[in-house]
């Protein structure tokens, strides 16, 4: 697969988010990524079709991973900073359309990972590419 740079970076951006917290808590599984990947997925794509966000309903390690990625989401869009850093992106804030696509895409590499591998083989499958 030929994914381009600026893609490329997004996707790992969000991955690392996503592992930290694995690594923050091991006893995470797959689940929890993939529904934190749909529900930033639903809010982002709603703010994309103009429509208000419906609440994401979720709780524990599955909400406190959809914190973590909404504030690399906010950071890549160029809204935001991350903890400890003061200063924007030094790249230009991504699309909203891309961010989306980017979402959708771990939204399938996460089942397709945990289909073949068990309730943390995407995980496990992510952590090996990111320090």
């Amino acid at each position: 697969m030929n994914i381009p740079d600026h893609k490329l970076a997004v996707l790992q951006n969000l991955e690392f988010t996503v592992v930290s917290v694995w690594r923050a808590h091991p006893e995470m599984t797959d689940y929890a990524a993939l529904r934190a990947y749909e529900a930033a997925r639903q809010l982002y794509r709603a703010e994309l079709r103009g429509h208000a966000p419906k609440p994401h309903g979720l709780t524990g390690l599955e909400a406190a991973t959809f914190d973590a990625l909404k504030t690399m989401c906010e950071y890549r869009l160029g809204r935001g900073t991350l903890p400890g850093l003061s200063e924007p992106p030094p790249q230009p804030p991504v699309a909203l359309e891309l961010l989306v696509d980017c979402l959708r895409e771990l939204e399938r590499s996460a089942e397709r990972h945990t289909k073949a591998a068990g309730k943390q083989g995407y995980l496990t499958f992510i952590a090996e590419f990111l320090p």
